[in-house]
């Protein structure tokens, strides 16, 4: 599990946040000016992106946050099990077991390829790894 810190005033909207030991997309960012004996603040909302849980922060502007780092690659699917997807990087030819997404054009897509095993040996998939866990982003069928 790759981390990188930074600034909290150095996050935009889309960014990802480590978030209660949760990877997490920024939505929104709002910063409020510093009072009279106080310093300025930042707030967070960010949404998981695992558990689509909706989480709020407030930082002082100075303080430094985690963030991960997101390994992209590309992987052919392997079997498709009714709880969990095997997906084999086309790189390093190691297998993962990933949860089904929770996206529904994914779901239809992976269903599709699961009715047609000859389908599903010439589809690749795009996934991330960040903080640990294993994420299908993006199915593509030739």
């Amino acid at each position: 599990m790759s981390i990188r810190r930074t600034e909290v005033q150095k996050l935009k909207t889309g960014q990802y946040i480590m978030v209660d030991d949760e990877p997490c997309v920024i939505k929104a960012t709002e910063r409020s000016k510093s009072g009279k004996h106080g310093h300025a603040k930042v707030r967070v909302v960010c949404v998981g992106v695992f558990d689509n849980n909706k989480r709020s922060l407030t930082i002082p502007s100075g303080h430094m946050v985690s963030i991960p780092e997101i390994i992209k690659g590309a992987a052919q699917i392997n079997f498709i099990e009714d709880t969990l997807i095997n997906i084999m990087d086309l790189e390093s030819y190691e297998s993962v077991d990933v949860a089904w997404p929770d996206e529904e054009n994914l779901k239809a897509k992976i269903k599709d390829l699961q009715a047609d095993p000859g389908k599903m040996s010439m589809a690749q998939v795009e996934y991330w790894q960040l903080a640990g866990k294993t994420l299908i982003n993006r199915v593509i069928i030739n």
